[in-house]
């Protein structure tokens, strides 16, 4: 029962957070999971967890949702996968890890500097493909998709609620294809789908809770709140890279 609550608690948080940002439920949930599932468990529940978690962000900011662009980005999404799955197997983790800590500081860096805060990505499907191919590398070889987005939309400068469809929108495809190779490989059973049944109830209250207090945060604070996950994300990696 306590392995429930604590799942349950996870995705609560996690899922308050992704409501409020778009992002970042997974790395919210995994840490809280860990005190009672193993790693790999912890891991496999939140990929299963993170689908009805994208479905119902993009269900909530559905109204925002800009086809055409979200077209180009799952386009991008597939080789990136596919890139990011052969570069594993060839170079270890921790340089991974520790070379995307390293790009994120250099972004923050520049963003902290203010000149290039200001900066706008040209619309271009060449921008969209790219962001889409480095979205399904970070996902395919250290579990994290948002760094790119998270940047993209800092960079394009896109309203609050226009950048949080996009990102359930795209989380979606990058999770469903994680799901598909995992599930191949054999690595789900009947109890794992049962514990990600809490994660699910806790990431839907969760998620309406943020989805209510996000709807009144002024593009400033979000902008703020991104940065704040790039932020996390870099200690984490630098962490675990040198860990590793």
């Amino acid at each position: 029962m306590i392995t429930y609550a604590m799942i349950f608690l996870g995705w609560l948080l996690g899922g308050f957070f992704c409501g409020l940002s778009g992002l970042g439920a997974m790395m919210i949930a995994l840490p809280v999971l860990t005190f009672v599932l193993d790693t790999k468990t912890a891991i496999l529940l939140c990929c299963i967890v993170g689908v009805p978690c994208c479905i119902q962000l993009a269900w909530l900011y559905r109204e925002h949702i800009y086809w055409p662009d979200i077209k180009w980005l799952w386009i991008g999404c597939i080789p990136g996968c596919i890139i990011g799955t052969l570069t594993l197997m060839a170079v270890p983790a921790n340089w991974l890890q520790l070379g995307l800590s390293l790009l994120i500081c250099v972004f923050l860096l520049l963003q902290l500097a203010g000149n290039h805060s200001k900066w706008t990505l040209p619309d271009s499907v060449a921008s969209l493909l790219i962001t889409g191919c480095a979205g399904g590398f970070t996902n395919a070889t250290v579990s994290i998709a948002g760094v790119p987005m998270g940047i993209f939309v800092l960079l394009k400068h896109w309203d609050k609620d226009k950048a949080r469809s996009a990102m359930g929108i795209f989380f979606l495809l990058s999770n469903l294809i994680t799901i598909a190779v995992q599930w191949y490989s054999g690595l789900y059973s009947l109890h794992l789908l049962q514990l990600s049944s809490a994660g699910a109830v806790g990431c839907f209250a969760g998620m309406s809770l943020g989805f209510k207090i996000g709807k009144k945060i002024n593009q400033s604070l979000f902008v703020k709140i991104v940065l704040i996950f790039l932020a996390g994300v870099a200690v984490m990696l630098f962490w675990k890279g040198i860990q590793s």
